[in-house]
């Protein structure tokens, strides 16, 4: 029913093709209802239904294909995007252009940001037979002033776990002794727990497929899983307790932890930085890094590795011992 009583207030649907593209609720009377169920078909002919349809596609994608967090980013920044070009017959590089030129104003790390996403749901339509061209051509990155990668000290860090509480202390510790992504830190299973090593799974690859990361066990972190597994309650080794489900992103506890210890911010992927840092600082083989992060490539490892070592001006500072 397009319009309908609901706890003394009128509400009003508009369906197309079997799916709901608008409803308001809160009205006063039939008629208000009615009426603005009128203007809303009337606003949705002039709306751009393949535009809408490739949003929609991209997002079911994304939601089988990449993390939560990523759908979730996706599905806000396409429904900013909806009211832009949601009425245009055809978007294209002047539209996108435009676009990012005024985010660029505010920030080039953000039009960049924007950029990839863009790019990447045109080139869905591309790859599906939709569109025969991708407005994104030629467009190139806004340059950006790399930021050198914070790395809290050992001794911030062991500040921070000196507040955390048991739960929270195994989970920091877990993430510093694997140097994995948090994302595969939330998912990892039982079953992936090892006699002598955890299997970590990332989806970081270009193609989104799932890849396996053996990461050997110290005796730290077997310590801390088998007393874990005494108390185990679940599959997953992290559940949250309200949900009874793995973790999406914890944002809230270390930003706490850090506070209450005075030390600067930092968040869990600093601890993978703090880990790559001290293990090349070791000596340890840039191969062996490589395959720890889990990255693709060893020049990925080298750049990595260059952004935490502060690059030609570390290096020529230590020239500065000859007086």
């Amino acid at each position: 029913m397009a319009v309908s009583l609901h706890q003394g207030k009128w509400r009003a649907e508009v369906w197309l093709k079997g799916k709901r593209v608008w409803s308001g609720s809160g009205y006063e009377t039939e008629l208000e209802a009615r009426n603005a169920e009128a203007e809303a078909k009337e606003n949705i002919a002039t709306i751009n239904m393949d535009f809408m349809r490739l949003s929609e596609s991209r997002l079911e994608e994304l939601e089988l294909k990449r993390s939560k967090s990523h759908f979730r980013e996706n599905k806000t920044f396409f429904k900013k995007l909806t009211p832009l070009w949601g009425r245009k017959k055809k978007i294209t590089r002047d539209d996108v252009e435009a676009y990012l030129n005024e985010v660029a104003l505010e920030s080039k790390s953000k039009a960049n940001k924007h950029l990839r996403f863009i790019r990447a749901l045109f080139s869905h339509g591309v790859k599906r037979g939709w569109l025969k061209h991708n407005p994104c051509t030629g467009i190139e990155r806004f340059p950006e002033k790399k930021k050198k990668k914070y790395i809290p000290s050992e001794e911030d860090i062991r500040l921070v776990l000196e507040l955390a509480n048991c739960e929270q202390r195994r989970y920091l510790l877990v993430v510093a002794h694997t140097l994995g992504r948090i994302r595969a830190i939330n998912n990892l299973r039982w079953e992936d727990v090892h006699e002598n090593y955890l299997s970590l799974f990332t989806r970081k690859a270009k193609n989104s497929d799932e890849k396996e990361i053996r990461v050997p066990m110290n005796s730290v972190l077997r310590a801390i899983l088998e007393d874990m597994k005494k108390h185990k309650t679940g599959e997953y080794v992290f559940l949250n307790p309200q949900t009874g489900r793995p973790y999406d992103y914890r944002d809230k506890f270390l930003p706490n932890l850090c506070k209450e210890a005075g030390v600067e911010p930092f968040m869990y992927h600093s601890l993978r930085h703090w880990g790559a840092s001290k293990l090349d600082s070791m000596g340890v083989g840039l191969t062996t890094i490589k395959e720890i992060l889990g990255h693709e490539r060893t020049s990925t490892t080298d750049l990595y590795l260059q952004s935490l070592r502060g690059g030609v001006t570390d290096a020529m500072e230590k020239l500065g011992g000859l007086k």
